[in-house]
């Protein structure tokens, strides 16, 4: 076990117990690593820009690494984002109480928590994600910036409504994810 391992398994458990369903999917867990990373995590996942969002295929290592100990379903490492994974009870309580003793990650892991609450879905998350991206990386200032950035990305970015891009803005915002 180590701490980005933890925090992996801590942040899979959090968000299924908030959807109430036993798998989590890749696209899910990208983004809650990258969020992880964002709020100052040194994982060296290598993100870009990709057609689901933010995307680092380095982090298909740590998923064949975990694979049949704390989690299950990656098993081809194939990267479809609605690639069904689920975790391991036993070993995300594990996880947890590791991470207890690493309190600068457990912050980092709570500033995740709470960024993610009521947008855990792939919807949701791939709009936080997306929005956060688009602000950050490409310097949008605004939610009107934000909203033709994300609509600019690609074609399936356009199924985010202003109003909701304008919900994603306002959540980073109010959770210090936008400066």
């Amino acid at each position: 076990m180590t701490v980005g391992r933890a925090a992996l398994l801590s942040l899979m458990r959090r968000y299924l117990m908030a959807v109430m369903d036993p798998t989590i999917t890749l696209l899910e867990v990208h983004k809650l690593m990258y969020f992880l990373q964002a709020a100052g995590e040194p994982l060296r996942l290598r993100y870009k820009k990709a057609p689901y969002g933010p995307y680092a295929e380095n982090l298909r290592h740590v998923l064949n690494e975990i694979e049949g100990h704390f989690i299950s379903g990656y098993g081809d490492a194939e990267d479809k984002p609605d690639k069904p994974l689920a975790l391991n009870l036993k070993a995300a309580e594990q996880a947890e109480n590791f991470l207890a003793a690493h309190e600068i990650t457990k912050q980092r892991f709570d500033q995740v928590a709470n960024l993610i609450q009521g947008f855990e879905t792939t919807y949701g998350m791939e709009l936080l994600a997306t929005v956060h991206w688009v602000a950050i990386q490409e310097q949008a200032t605004t939610v009107e910036k934000a909203i033709t950035q994300v609509h600019a990305w690609n074609s399936r970015k356009r199924m985010f409504t202003p109003r909701h891009i304008h919900l994603a803005w306002q959540r980073l915002y109010e959770t210090g994810w936008l400066s």
